[in-house]
């Protein structure tokens, strides 16, 4: 009986070692599974170190997750409206803003919004969520940080220091041609709006005062750079008009009448033909595929002017 009785409790005893083991390892698995992230508010969380079902509702950065090879199970319909991510983004969930119960089917490990999203509450409920705070970062510490994220810290190095090569050629080109002295002004109209804009709010911005190193107006650096972008009236666009002007619109069209103004038609930049249209869809982003495209357009149009 006694011996029957301890080969009874040894058995046990082996049953809870194995247990505490295969609890142990489960917990091991976790936390390699798992690293800690600083966030731009300085709290620090626990997200995937490997994340493959990432919902992005910060749309700006579409185009540098599919740079790395890593594709979103959802995105923020707002990159939907890219013609250059459009046809990248097919089997990808098209999110409105506030989709929080469709966020949730889609089963997300990782979340990437703005600090700005008032849903970020509730999108941590459902995954870890990473808010970024857009002005924090300019267009390249963006892209080497969503490398980290994505495990792909290598990847996004490579594209950067490309990147800084080639568009530094680019701009010595461009300066041969047009002179180094020459001042640049970004604008977007709207149906009912016109905006100024700085050197790292998309349009073609950070490819035109950062890669290409050309010069930004006066009045831009004083009133609309520090803060990235300006809302401005029919009459100041005078006011902040370098000696190139670059503008896109409402569907690639003029929809805003300023371009029909004296204003307009007065201004040197206009008197001199050196003014360059583009379609704003394709520009909004200034992640590296959007980059490359914009690269493109802008250095072709530019060399073309006198």
């Amino acid at each position: 009986m006694k011996k029957w009785l301890f080969v009874l409790v040894a058995c046990l005893m082996t049953l809870a070692a194995c247990g505490n083991n295969a609890d142990k390892k489960a917990e091991d698995t976790e936390k390699s599974s798992t690293v800690d992230y600083k966030l731009d508010n300085g709290k620090t969380i626990k997200i995937p170190s490997e994340p493959k079902r990432i919902v992005l509702m910060g749309a700006s950065y579409t185009g540098n997750l599919l740079d790395l090879g890593v594709k979103p199970v959802g995105v923020d319909e707002y990159a939907f409206q890219s013609e250059i991510l459009a046809p990248k983004l097919k089997g990808v969930e098209k999110l409105g803003a506030g989709d929080v119960e469709k966020v949730a089917t889609l089963k997300p490990d990782l979340i990437i919004s703005f600090d700005t999203d008032k849903n970020n509450s509730k999108y941590a409920k459902i995954a870890p969520t990473i808010p970024v705070a857009y002005a924090k970062h300019n267009y390249l510490q963006i892209h080497e940080e969503l490398g980290k994220i994505v495990g792909k810290e290598k990847e996004a190095k490579v594209f950067v220091d490309k990147w800084k090569e080639e568009t530094a050629k680019d701009g010595k080109e461009i300066k041969a041609k047009l002179g180094d002295d020459l001042t640049y002004t970004i604008y977007q109209f709207f149906q009912k709006e016109i905006y100024a804009y700085g050197d790292n709010w998309g349009r073609g911005s950070e490819i035109i005062y950062q890669a290409f190193g050309l010069k930004m107006q006066e009045d831009v650096v004083k009133d609309v750079k520090p803060t990235g972008w300006k809302k401005i009236s029919a009459e100041e666009i005078s006011k902040y008009a370098g000696d190139v002007v670059l503008y896109s619109s409402d569907a690639g069209k003029d929809a805003n009448s300023v371009v029909k103004s004296n204003v307009w038609k007065n201004m040197d930049a206009v008197k001199n033909n050196r003014v360059v249209q583009y379609d704003a869809e394709d520009f909004w982003f200034n992640d590296p595929i959007s980059l490359e495209h914009q690269r493109k357009v802008l250095k072709e149009e530019l060399l073309k002017l006198k």
